[in-house]
């Protein structure tokens, strides 16, 4: 499998875009600028077979109508029918974001939304699981602020478990994620904790504790990190082999 680094970054981030990941043709977040960092990096919408979505901030959502508009315009969306992936609200959230974005004051626009764009909207809740045709993907609730839901998942494919935990606390459900995956790709937003995202003295707490799991450090601002040896730090545009 291969990871690829859309956006390693928060929304305070001068360098890096926000947080967005692909593993294979599995996409993991869709904020604000995702899809023009995408293509910047000659990675385009047609190649996604499955999105996630973690939470509903702008920084993790917000370019959902450029995604699904452009791919309309382009006519991916003829034959492959999208699964979007989220947490409990998501279909009510998307349509309310496209009445936002383009609903042009027609209250009934986005009726049809699945239909008209050829998606399907999946809610999950905790440990719920969602299976494609060669992966699985399980849900986790985890700890944002007053955020809810918001999910980090499991991705099973290819006899391998990779983690995605942005924007979260240290909790139960972590802990766990650690100790399942192969590798996880974990928020990293600052140094110290705080009460929206843990600290990364936290996450080498973790990684002490799970030696035989792979840490790469997401969604981080713009701390020096060059001194810290057992976790992965990658920029934007990166490709790293699983």
């Amino acid at each position: 499998m291969k990871i690829r680094f859309i956006g390693t970054g928060t929304m305070g981030s001068i360098s890096r875009g926000n947080q967005s990941l692909a593993i294979d043709n599995i996409l993991f977040d869709v904020g604000s600028g995702t899809v023009k960092r995408m293509e910047s990096q000659n990675f385009y919408t047609k190649e996604i077979d499955c999105l996630v979505i973690s939470h509903f901030h702008a920084d993790h959502f917000f370019d959902l109508p450029n995604y699904l508009i452009g791919r309309n315009i382009r006519n991916e969306y003829l034959n492959k029918t999208l699964p979007i992936i989220g947490g409990v609200g998501l279909k009510k959230r998307v349509k309310e974001l496209f009445d936002l974005a383009f609903g042009d004051g027609n209250k009934e626009k986005y009726n049809n939304f699945e239909r008209d764009f050829n998606v399907k909207l999946i809610e999950l809740k905790d440990k719920e699981e969602y299976i494609g045709e060669d992966f699985k993907i399980t849900a986790y609730e985890l700890e944002h602020g007053r955020c809810k839901p918001i999910l980090g998942f499991i991705l099973e494919k290819d006899n391998k478990k990779i983690a995605y935990a942005t924007d979260t606390v240290l909790c139960e459900n972590l802990e766990k994620m650690c100790n399942l995956a192969d590798v996880i790709c974990i928020d990293c937003t600052n140094t110290i904790p705080t009460g929206m995202h843990i600290g990364l003295d936290e996450v080498l707490e973790l990684k002490e504790k799970n030696k035989d799991t792979r840490f790469i450090a997401i969604h981080r601002s713009d701390y020096i990190h060059s001194h810290i040896k057992n976790i992965e730090f990658p920029e934007d545009g990166d490709c790293l082999e699983i």
